[in-house]
């Protein structure tokens, strides 16, 4: 029998001992069900962190774009649409999307509100992007083709009118109370000469609708209306502010960003071009830190578990002295008593390891099948989001295992170091 056997074979039996030493097999199975407990807390745990940057990281990407083309120093492009052929020539761009972007004040009849008003293009990917944020029931053509509304003049009699569209998020419209085809003023920051001196550009629109996207910032300091009256209203002949571009991989982004700085003309261009690892970065690298802690944490619970896989082996290595000592008498080498003891706590490790991966895996999938209600109104999001990332679960198993394995190094060298003359000496 080889060295390596003949541990394997002593290792089992220790461990699943029936007879006097039940207490320890009693203790062994403590041991796995603590490993197991820790793997699976932390596993679901990782699951419910990513799933939480994906939610949000689709939302926002969804809400402004995957990289976005400034003018420099805020000034708007007007040869947009050279820009745009250029970009599209890019490997890995989807769409480009040309867009307004300007603060303004809206005003319905009894509240007022400061928001961004964005134009954008129909037809273009941005529209798109907006319209899934619609209820069921309601089209984007509203937007580009409103229909008539009744208005009453100052002499009280009502009269119908065309009014561009205007397209608010229902956080705002319920702070402005205001529902679809009801009319609201947008005053911008620009300001004509009059014979009454300066005063700012004024014109009414027609609430078209309301969007949820599911993120409540936005809802409330976000409204869109068409490119072409957001060019007229404030005046840009012709020009944009910026144009959208939306990638195939939302994760080859900068590098995609950095191709299309230089095929827009890199410096000489004056233009600004930041994906959204930029744009964000403050965010998702918070989220990052927060999932590191979040493992290191959790991680102390397999920690703990592995101190009952010491105690177990230690209680192993003191009941079993006497074999230890017949054993090293009739030949057995050193490093394989020692090796017995690591491939105690190898099995106990490697088993609790495997059971919470399960565990884990199917606490994760519980989740995201019947879902866990949270409050919407917080978390922009009404259940608890899971994504289940294969790399997470080798990355807890990997860990778990290797804290369990460290565990068994004072016991194997304790076990290994028992001189047969001393343990035999008064038996």
């Amino acid at each position: 029998m080889s060295s390596w056997a003949f541990s394997r074979k002593i290792a089992l039996r220790y461990l699943w001992s029936k007879r006097s030493e039940a207490f320890i097999s009693i203790i062994t199975v403590i041991s796995v069900i603590g490993v197991a407990i820790g793997v699976m807390v932390l596993n679901i745990v990782m699951s419910v962190m990513t799933g939480f940057e994906h939610e949000l990281r689709e939302k926002i990407v969804g809400t402004d774009s995957h990289i976005v083309i400034n003018g420099a120093s805020g000034a708007g492009i007007f040869g947009w649409k050279e820009v745009a052929e250029k970009i599209r020539g890019v490997s890995g761009v989807a769409s480009v999307s040309p867009f307004t972007y300007h603060q303004v004040l809206v005003r319905s009849d009894s509240r007022a509100s400061g928001l961004l008003i964005r134009g954008i293009e129909k037809g273009s990917a941005s529209a798109e992007q907006v319209a899934r944020y619609l209820p069921a029931h309601r089209s984007l053509d509203s937007l580009f083709n409103p229909a008539p509304i009744k208005v009453q003049l100052a002499s009280g009699e009502e009269t119908e009118a065309s009014l561009p569209g205007i397209l608010m998020g229902r956080s705002l419209a319920q702070t402005l109370g205001v529902f679809v085809a009801t009319p609201v003023s947008v005053l911008a920051p620009q300001v004509t000469s009059t014979p009454f001196g300066l005063v700012p550009s004024f014109r009414r629109f027609v609430v078209v609708g309301t969007y949820s996207s599911g993120l409540v910032e936005y809802e409330s300091g976000i409204a869109y209306v068409s490119l072409e009256e957001a060019q007229k209203f404030f005046d840009m002949q012709g020009g944009v502010t910026g144009l959208e571009v939306r990638v195939r991989d939302i994760n080859s982004a900068p590098e995609i960003a950095r191709a299309i700085h230089e095929a827009t003309g890199g410096l000489n261009s004056g233009l600004s071009v930041r994906d959204w690892t930029v744009t964000n970065k403050p965010l998702w690298d918070a989220i990052q830190l927060e999932k590191r802690v979040y493992f290191i944490v959790l991680l102390l619970i397999i920690v703990m578990a592995s101190f009952s896989i010491v105690t177990t082996l230690i209680m192993i290595v003191l009941e079993k002295r006497k074999d230890i000592a017949i054993m090293k008498t009739l030949g057995a080498s050193t490093p394989s008593i020692g090796r017995i003891f690591r491939i105690q706590g190898a099995v106990i490790g490697g088993l609790g390891t495997a059971i919470g991966l399960v565990l884990g895996f199917v606490g994760c999938w519980a989740l995201k099948t019947y879902g866990f209600p949270i409050d919407e109104r917080i978390f922009q999001m009404s259940t608890l989001p899971v994504k289940i990332e294969p790399f997470n679960f080798v990355m807890v198993g990997v860990s778990a295992f290797f804290i369990c394995f460290v565990a068994t190094i004072y016991p194997a060298r304790r076990a290994a170091s028992l001189e047969p003359s001393e343990v035999l000496r008064y038996d």
